[in-house]
């Protein structure tokens, strides 16, 4: 089957194109962007059997995250780039990674952060 191409406009929030690779499934995509499998499924209407997706597929996703408020006691904001990890991201501010993850609750997986994210840095 040959690869099928997402709707001409994503809708708000799912700004992102993600070409499904082997293996992928509904429940992995949605893990790794942070979303739930049944938003993804439904802002991708043009994937008809959501169980069944093949590589190249494309499917709209999440853009990047910013949270609603950062904790009290924080001392900035940081856009996350190309090549930041949570840990590189702490060192540069001299927190520990804990405290680092600790403040962002609106990431829901830690070992996955992508340019543009925007991340509470806490104070020292």
């Amino acid at each position: 089957m040959p690869a099928r191409y997402p709707p001409q406009d994503c809708p708000e929030g799912f700004i992102s194109r993600y070409f499904v690779i082997s293996g992928d499934t509904m429940t992995i995509i949605a893990q790794y962007f942070g979303t739930t499998k049944e938003e993804l499924i439904a802002v991708n209407s043009h994937i008809t059997d959501p169980n069944v997706l093949y590589p190249g597929d494309v499917l709209c996703v999440p853009g990047f995250r910013k949270p609603a408020t950062c904790p009290t006691n924080f001392q900035g904001r940081y856009e996350v780039k190309d090549g930041d990890t949570m840990f590189s991201i702490a060192q540069k501010f001299n927190i520990s990674e804990e405290e680092l993850i600790s403040a962002n609750q609106h990431v829901p997986n830690p070992k996955f952060i992508f340019p543009f994210d925007v991340l509470c840095v806490p104070a020292l």
